[in-house]
């Protein structure tokens, strides 16, 4: 058996309409190809960059809840202390306020938050047992 290598006539005029269809279809210019191209790649980064902006601002926000930041002023609050305590210092910071007390049951730390104006809680000091 052998192989027939040669082309048919039929064979010979279908590759030459393929090429003919083919040359028919407009060819994009590399110069609006190589424009698509940058901006389809400047879009990617910024894409990119934007999804880190936001994933990074989540971390924050959750690893570190304190700093978010409170509506500016918050009126008048009054905090009650003990009846017949004294106030014996304040110690400010920027998460919380500190006011030392000191009543008839031993010294007292009432724990306030500046932002909210609104109490913590309360810490009572007591001498260790021997």
């Amino acid at each position: 058996m052998s192989q027939d290598t040669a082309m048919s006539p039929n064979k010979a005029n279908r590759g030459d309409a393929e090429n003919a269809s083919e040359e028919a279809i407009a060819q994009p210019s590399t110069r609006y190809v190589r424009v698509l191209l940058i901006v389809v790649i400047g879009l990617g980064v910024l894409m990119v960059g934007g999804a880190a902006v936001v994933i990074g601002t989540v971390i924050k926000r959750v690893s570190n809840p304190e700093a978010v930041p409170a509506k500016p002023g918050f009126g008048e609050t009054e905090i009650s202390i003990p009846l017949g305590s004294q106030v014996m210092g304040v110690e400010n910071g920027d998460t919380r306020i500190i006011v030392k007390l000191q009543d008839e049951q031993g010294p007292l730390l009432l724990l306030l938050d500046p932002r909210k104006g609104e109490e913590k809680g309360r810490i009572r000091l007591r001498p260790q047992a021997q």
